[in-house]
């Protein structure tokens, strides 16, 4: 009799869901249609249930390594994230050699705007294979909600936020994609003839007052888009006094007691951002109501 109630005990202990960490990830997805192969990196967070999920977009330059701090903060409140390595904008923007000219035009044509149509085509790519459910390289998109997606991105990536996001230039939407649910824009800016005007999601503009030309109107260029975007309750800035460009990036711990403090402020915001629109949590409406930012910070909602 024990021996059978241990080998039942036995048989309900192996029928039990088994707890899966959570863990990254790496694949590369190729895009037939467009002769390309995406670097992806997948933070998953722990369990077995279907997660929505931020697609990062990163700054010039950068690999599937970047936006750690973020994608760390972002997984432990639920979510899942997807870092996206844009072949012709990533490190082959500064390879070595040659002379400071010719990195310098180098670095201009990995910015431009046919990169910039690439990254929106990468984008759209990986929505598309999210929806059919792509477990290529062995990771398992498959626990994604292809229903709960946001869009984030640095310096170059914010350009593509904004596009996906609806963003009109010269009198024309060109990239955007009606599938993600919010959009978060780190150091983005605002070209000539460009409007954020009629973006009807939630949207949140996050940068400093030293992000950018000290020379210039810092914070005339990093609150364009925010000013351009129309006021629905739903959209958010955020701008941190005295932060520089790479405090946004998200690559690699802080290293300075002003930087920990914007990473800080950062995770709070942009996690209660993604809770709120992604996973319906309406608590988050207090955190975005009052981050509890330094007095040098600057916090908006329209």
């Amino acid at each position: 009799m024990i021996r059978i109630a241990r080998r039942l005990a036995l048989l309900l202990l192996l029928l039990l869901p088994v707890p899966v960490a959570a863990a990254t990830c790496d694949a590369v997805w190729r895009d037939a249609g467009r002769a390309r192969a995406i670097p992806l990196r997948l933070w998953l967070p722990a369990g077995s249930a279907r997660v929505p999920a931020v697609i990062w977009t990163p700054g010039l330059g950068a690999d599937v390594g970047a936006g750690g701090q973020w994608a760390r903060a972002w997984m432990a409140a639920g979510l899942a994230v997807i870092v996206v390595q844009h072949p012709g904008s990533d490190s082959a923007a500064y390879p070595p050699g040659g002379t400071s000219a010719e990195r310098l035009a180098r670095a201009q044509a990995a910015s431009g705007p046919a990169q910039q149509i690439a990254r929106a085509g990468d984008i759209g790519f990986v929505l598309d294979e999210l929806a059919r459910g792509n477990r290529d390289g062995g990771c398992n998109f498959a626990r994604i909600d292809p229903d709960r997606i946001g869009v984030a991105g640095h310096s170059m990536g914010a350009w593509a936020v904004q596009g996906l996001a609806g963003q009109m230039v010269a009198g024309e939407r060109r990239f955007v994609d009606r599938r993600p649910r919010a959009f978060l824009a780190l150091s983005g800016t605002l070209a000539q003839q460009a409007s954020m005007d009629g973006i009807g999601r939630p949207y949140m503009v996050i940068s400093g007052t030293r992000d950018g030309d000290p020379a210039a109107d810092v914070m005339a260029s990093r609150t364009a888009p925010w000013r351009s975007l129309p006021a629905d309750g739903r959209k958010y800035l955020a701008m941190f006094g005295d932060a520089t460009h790479m405090m946004f990036a998200g690559n690699r711990p802080a290293s300075t007691a002003l930087a920990a403090q914007v990473e800080a402020g950062v995770i709070r915001l942009t996690t209660a951002f993604w809770r709120r629109w992604l996973l319906d949590d309406r608590a988050a409406d207090a955190v975005l109501a009052k981050p509890g930012l330094r007095p040098a910070d600057l916090w908006a909602q329209k």
